[in-house]
């Protein structure tokens, strides 16, 4: 007697392991010499991604951050530039960007008062954000440089390119707000409540208007009735006074 058997068969369900998520433990003291603290802390941040292990971000944080203070008290700034650069690019070529992104926040603060490499970094940065679609980090980039645009080229073609790229960011987070909170991994602060990016948005819009006024009125236009809808929808209609007096210049051009 033949035995039929049954062309379905049931393959057993194999849940994916989540990545082991590491800890990085250091002590500032170890190394006293900057160059020597970089080399080890990238070997071993490199080690670990090598094993497919996740990195804890608080962690990395704070080591870079130790490495960090270590080049600036010794005034090479410029060599610290340059080992976080390649560095962050390493670990954006390997899918890393989170990491590479912390490097880029912490090298912004460190060049402060050096508006040129603050413009780099941010630019940097912002692509790196854009690649990994992280709308947070996109934000924070533009506004470093939005800080250099204000004084360099507030009305300039740059500073309205960054403008949009926030304006979007901010609509994004707007939109899909416990998506963005739960890909934000909290290192130094905490996301603000879901009004407060509405408001910022309806402000970027109103900046954007002033800009495009005089050359693009009807763009102009547009930007600041949906700024006025938008803030008017959270009840937040004292912010909409300026709108409407930019309405009226617009309207006598």
């Amino acid at each position: 007697m033949k035995v039929k058997l049954n062309k379905y068969v049931v393959q057993p369900i194999i849940k994916k392991q989540k990545p082991k998520v590491t800890k990085l433990v250091f002590n500032e003291n170890d190394v006293a010499d900057p160059q020597k603290s970089f080399d080890l802390f990238e070997h071993k941040v490199t080690k670990i991604i090598s094993k497919k292990e996740e990195i804890e971000p608080k962690s990395f944080f704070g080591e870079l951050n130790s490495v960090i203070k270590k080049f600036l008290g010794n005034n090479q700034l410029e060599a610290l530039n340059k080992n976080s650069i390649q560095f962050a690019e390493h670990l954006v070529s390997q899918g890393k960007g989170r990491l590479a992104a912390i490097i880029y926040s912490l090298l912004i603060k460190a060049n402060g008062d050096n508006p040129e490499m603050v413009e780099k970094l941010a630019t940097n940065g912002l692509a790196i954000a854009k690649r990994f679609h992280d709308p947070i980090h996109i934000m924070a980039r533009c506004e470093d440089l939005r800080k250099i645009y204000n004084i360099t080229g507030p009305q300039s073609d740059k500073m309205l390119k960054v403008l949009y790229e926030e304006k979007r960011a901010l609509n994004s987070i707007s939109k899909n707000y416990e998506g963005a909170k739960n890909r934000f991994q909290t290192i130094t602060k905490e996301m603000k409540p879901v009004e407060n990016y509405k408001i910022m948005q309806g402000a970027i819009q109103i900046q954007i208007a002033k800009i495009l006024k005089e050359k693009s009125p009807q763009d102009a236009t547009k930007e600041l009735q949906s700024a006025y809808e938008l803030l008017s929808s959270i009840g937040k209609g004292k912010y909409t006074k300026e709108i409407e007096e930019l309405l009226n210049e617009i309207n006598n051009i």
